[in-house]
């Protein structure tokens, strides 16, 4: 095989369709092989002067042999992130079949120099213990990247508990790319995060991070990371449910929106919590505000958030399911009809008020019923005729869930796959809606 059968190609299409320059991405002197395996497949990173017009000539490209998960970036670096999982197969082959200790789950993370728009340059790789859960759990601080991590057992064999740790890496700097890519070494570490539970929410604020971890009750963990080589736990507030998601709101509060939950674990409901961590050491829940059954995006996807300070507007996409009949649960609309929408608070250190709602859906959703029989057989073999049961269910439009929200003057923008709906901030009433279902 050839060189360029392992390389990764480009192709350059005019606006008639026809190929008009093929050709290798990265030049050889921009391809690079991290000193530990990260993979087998090609990470490129592609730099576009949009304004300059490079699609008419060369692109700048630098290559690493290596997987890329989750991507994270500062003003001046761009962060690729893989999970390294376990080579089954030398554990096949061991004596034990046991885990060593170098094979667990790790996550590799790429470091890149984009200080020049018009290119990126390959400066460094590291390894740190774990999974990575998102973005937020990264985080460039004063020459260093805190990285936030989960490590769970994952085989019949592997029988201890999962625990997280923030592990910090001092970073390379761009003059080291003159000798070649160098190390992300480790310098300091916190573990035992949430023994026996994993990590669903990060946020990195300056010298102070948030942790949340769950599996029955929610640990809030904050800890100090001002010095890089000792990082350490302040303190820890433990109450039911947990955040998914964590907004700083400024004054020392942070807003979270996850789930609320029994103590045994078991999801009840969207719950909003504003937390006050000015001081570090006590961490406390000053507000929460809750709907039961519900479910918000935000946990998944950050980006449906919004948080408007000008107005004081927090918007949270939500769908509640609910039934009517023998149905279980109950919606925020009257007669457990479902609800598909929005809802907008105003969360602070006073409190949480709903400011309203706003939905997608147009008229009443469908319902549908279904009818049966009972029947009781008794010693003898007489089938008697019992009760005669019907359950109804209402049918949730999943178009009309909110995935984007934007403030333009005084009116609220939602869009979702069913349209497009302005909402004017004062009164929270909806004037407008372009259906494009």
């Amino acid at each position: 095989s050839a060189l360029d059968d392992w390389l990764p190609q480009y192709r350059r299409i005019d606006a008639r369709g026809r190929t008009t320059a093929t050709g290798r991405l990265a030049a050889c002197d921009r391809t690079y092989r991290p000193a530990e395996f990260s993979g087998l497949t090609a990470l490129s990173v592609v730099t576009v002067d949009l304004a300059g017009g490079a699609l008419a000539g060369d692109l700048d490209t630098t290559t690493v042999l290596a997987d890329g998960d989750l991507v994270y970036a500062s003003p001046r670096s761009l962060y690729v992130a893989t999970t390294r999982w376990v080579d089954w197969g030398l554990v096949r082959e061991s004596a034990d079949r046991r885990l060593p200790d170098d094979l667990a789950v790790s996550t590799q993370i790429h470091q890149f120099d984009i200080s020049d728009p018009a290119r990126a340059d390959y400066l460094a790789s590291g390894v740190v213990e774990g999974t990575v859960l998102n973005q937020y759990s990264m985080s460039e601080h004063e020459g260093h990247l805190r990285v936030a991590t989960t490590s769970s057992p994952f085989a019949w064999f592997d029988d201890g508990p999962s625990e997280s740790f923030v592990t910090v890496l001092r970073l390379a700097d761009a003059a080291g790319s003159a000798t070649g890519p160098a190390d992300l070494p480790v310098v300091g570490r916190v573990d035992g995060l949430g023994v026996g539970e994993r990590i669903y929410a990060v946020r990195f604020l300056g010298d102070l991070a948030a942790v949340v971890t769950f599996r029955q009750t929610d640990p809030l963990y904050t800890l100090d990371l001002s010095d890089p080589t000792a990082p350490r736990v302040l303190g820890e507030l433990k109450i039911s449910g947990y955040s998914a998601y964590l907004h700083p709101l400024g004054d020392g509060l942070l807003l979270g929106v996850g789930q609320d939950a029994t103590d045994e674990g078991r999801t009840l409901g969207t719950q909003v919590s504003v937390f006050d961590v000015a001081d570090p050491a006590d961490p406390v829940r000053l507000h929460r505000w809750s709907v039961p059954g519900g479910r918000s995006s935000v946990e998944f996807d950050p980006r449906a958030f919004l948080n408007w300070p000008p107005a004081e507007l927090t918007v949270i996409p939500l769908i509640v399911g609910g039934g009517v009949g023998d149905g279980d649960g109950g919606g925020v609309g009257e007669g457990g009809v479902p609800f598909v929408g929005a809802f907008g608070l105003r969360a602070g250190r006073a409190g949480i008020e709903s400011l309203g709602s706003l939905t997608h859906t147009v008229g009443d959703p469908p319902q549908h019923c279904e009818q049966w029989q009972t029947w009781t057989i008794d010693a003898a073999g007489v089938r008697t005729e019992g009760e005669s049961n019907v359950s109804c269910w209402y049918e949730l439009d999943w178009r009309a869930a909110v995935t984007r929200s934007v403030v333009v003057g005084d009116v609220l923008y939602t869009v979702s796959d069913a349209g497009l709906a302005a909402t004017r901030i004062d009164g929270f009433e909806t004037t407008s809606f372009l259906d494009w279902r």
